[in-house]
């Protein structure tokens, strides 16, 4: 079977949701750290990551909000991305 853009999109949709999984648990781990790192240099590399994840996280919202307007073969997966990109990240 010839891959469409429609399964192209689904595993799309799929890689992404991982990725919002992924980054909502580093987010998790990087605030456990950050509440008790005491090193000043260890505690602005780890904001600094923080900052990147939560880049990310927008990026991932913005794709999500322009998947959510095409026409793909099952509409719900994009729609939970969606919700799992809007969800709040763990502060």
């Amino acid at each position: 079977m010839r891959p469409t853009t429609t399964t192209t999109s689904d595993s799309l949709i799929g890689s992404l949701c991982r990725e919002m999984d992924a980054l909502r648990q580093s987010l998790q781990q990087l605030n456990g750290h950050l509440s008790s790192c005491r090193d000043a240099q260890l505690h602005l590399r780890l904001r600094r990551e923080a900052v990147r994840l939560q880049r990310r996280r927008r990026t991932i919202q913005g794709l999500a909000r322009t998947m959510a307007r095409l026409p793909l073969r099952d509409p719900l997966g994009a729609s939970f991305l969606l919700e799992l990109a809007g969800r709040p990240l763990p502060s």
